[in-house]
């Protein structure tokens, strides 16, 4: 086969266009074939760069291709022909954008990809590189996409005036198209996302561009569930699965996570929990285990849904062990980090290029900029951590809840210990009663209410709440605290909260509150009202 294209004159950019061919029609097949043989027969006659863009190639077809192990091999091959890079700094580019996408679906390496993808798009910017200008500020955006993260549109609308100022290229107008309509959908946009998504299909229908179509129908199914249009999300989804299935297997799981909710929400109960079921099994047999956490909620929503309280928190303990064990606050940190050097390094490739120009102009804006970089870089980083916390905070309630209802319903089935019957009354007095608001609430007078001693109930509380006797109260009063807090209508001052919660002093309530959520009560109201307007996916 490589003998007839080099018969045919082919030359390394022939080869180049023929592998990007591949890859936007999502041909992975004879990409891997291709690229492969070349690689292979590789010998000291053949030119070096050839040899470089083949082995790059198979290692981009077997990354989308889900074989993790030989896009490794292939990576490691490269990685030992350093000096071979050398004299092509475009194809060290290729390589870190490869890598980056190695990374992220392979190992969810965020931060290790975000740095390759940096050192990518740098090198474009320099080069003027429009085409993969656009490819790294994708796949930037696609962290952000996997993490469900706004911010990434602003990497989005990048790509988009990119390829505004080159409509003669329709791949680079396609991708942008798609990857903005991802960001927008994360945004809880639909409307702007569907409009970016059918502009995206007509350029890939006039193309070829088959690579794209899973996502656009991913975001279509989730436009056409946001009206309740269930029929027409899961035509839309089913087309999406199909070219999944070929050109992107990866991608299935994406849009497993909207076929299984469109189930769920239109109450089709036993397809979703065979289809679910089903979905867990793939994922644990291809050890696509980033998706394993949120397939398992699928499954507790869904029996939280049907009134199956106890695999419903069976399933949701077991999602929220699987993210944690993917997902380190360490992991979180350094991504976040990344993420402000890499305004950084922007703006600092801005500077650079104009160094020469007025010099003592340029020194004092160099000073100034440097002063609202560090600024910003510390204001994202807090707004990040602040995001977090709430997010936490608001986990750990569900979590609390979902416990709440099981110790409840095996109550109300007789199943329960005496010390979970004390528990259930004394779960009772706190929601109903709310005694918890009175400021006058002490361990004794609980356990007077309840007709036990004080040493019995604390060992209650230890056992089945796991918190001390104050650790209990505070729980129940800081929750009402976040709920008015989040309340749009609710303008209540904070320093007059204290006294409805039960706090003796203004100074007890901000110091309890501080330490149950993580921030002050004036960034928790700040920070949920700005997230309250978002639609999680």
């Amino acid at each position: 086969m490589q003998q007839d294209k080099e018969e045919a004159g082919m030359d390394t950019g022939d080869y180049i266009a023929l592998f990007n061919s591949y890859c936007r029609k999502g041909l992975f097949d004879s990409l891997s074939i291709e690229a492969g043989e070349i690689f292979k027969s590789r010998n000291g006659g053949m030119d070096t760069r050839l040899v470089l863009v083949s082995g790059l190639y198979s290692a981009q077809a077997a990354i989308f291709m889900d074989d993790y192990p030989k896009a490794a091999r292939y990576l490691d091959t490269l990685s030992a022909m350093e000096k071979a890079f050398e004299p092509y700094p475009d194809l060290s580019a290729l390589l870190d954008g490869i890598r980056a996408s190695y990374e992220i679906k392979d190992g969810f390496d965020y931060p290790s990809a975000l740095i390759h993808l940096t050192n990518a798009l740098n090198f474009y910017r320099e080069d003027g590189d429009a085409l993969n200008m656009c490819t790294a500020l994708f796949n930037i955006s696609m962290i952000y996409f996997f993490r469900r993260d706004t911010t990434g549109c602003d990497y989005a609308r990048q790509a988009i005036e990119i390829s505004s100022r080159h409509p003669d290229d329709p791949y680079m107008m396609c991708t942008a198209n798609v990857v903005m309509s991802m960001m927008l959908l994360v945004k809880g946009d639909y409307e702007g996302a569907e409009n970016h998504a059918f502009m995206a299909k007509e350029i890939a229908d006039e193309c070829g561009y088959s690579l794209v179509y899973s996502r656009i129908y991913m975001v279509l199914g989730y436009a056409a569930m946001s009206r309740n249009d269930f029929a027409e999300a899961e035509e839309f989804l089913k087309k999406g699965f199909m070219y999944a299935e070929h050109s992107d297997a990866d991608f299935y799981f994406e849009l497993a996570l909207p076929y299984g909710e469109m189930l769920i929400e239109s109450g089709r109960f036993d397809e979703a929990e065979s289809f679910i079921a089903n979905t867990l099994e793939m994922v644990d047999k291809n050890g696509n285990v980033r998706y394993r956490y949120q397939i398992l909620a699928l499954l507790s929503k869904l029996y939280e849904v049907e009134g199956n309280v106890f695999d419903a928190f069976e399933y949701y303990k077991m999602s929220s062990a699987s993210r944690d064990s993917i997902l380190n606050i360490n992991k979180e940190a350094s991504f976040n980090n990344l993420l402000d050097l890499y305004e950084h390094a922007s703006l600092q490739n801005i500077i650079r290029k104009r160094k020469f120009d007025m010099y003592v102009t340029v020194f004092i804006c160099i000073l100034s900029s440097i002063a609202g970089v560090l600024f910003f870089y510390l204001y994202r980083r807090q707004r990040k951590q602040n995001k977090e916390l709430v997010l936490r905070y608001q986990d750990y309630l569900k979590r609390d809840e979902m416990l709440r209802k099981y110790m409840e319903q095996s109550r109300q089935k007789g199943n329960g210990s005496a010390e979970e019957d004390l528990f259930g009354k004394l779960e009772k007095l706190m929601r109903e009663e709310k005694i918890y608001l009175s400021n006058e609430i002490s361990l004794d007078k609980l356990a007077s209410i309840l007709g036990t001693n004080r040493t019995y109930i604390s060992r209650v509380i230890n056992r089945y709440a796991d918190k001390s006797f104050w650790g209990y109260v505070n729980m129940y009063r800081i929750s009402d605290a976040t709920k008015m807090l989040s309340d749009l209508d609710n303008d209540i001052q904070i320093k007059n909260m204290y006294e409805k919660l039960g706090y003796n002093s203004a100074t007890s309530f901000f110091r309890v509150f501080r330490d149950e959520v993580g921030l002050s009560p004036s960034k928790y109201r700040e920070e949920i009202r700005r997230m309250k307007p978002k639609v999680a996916l």
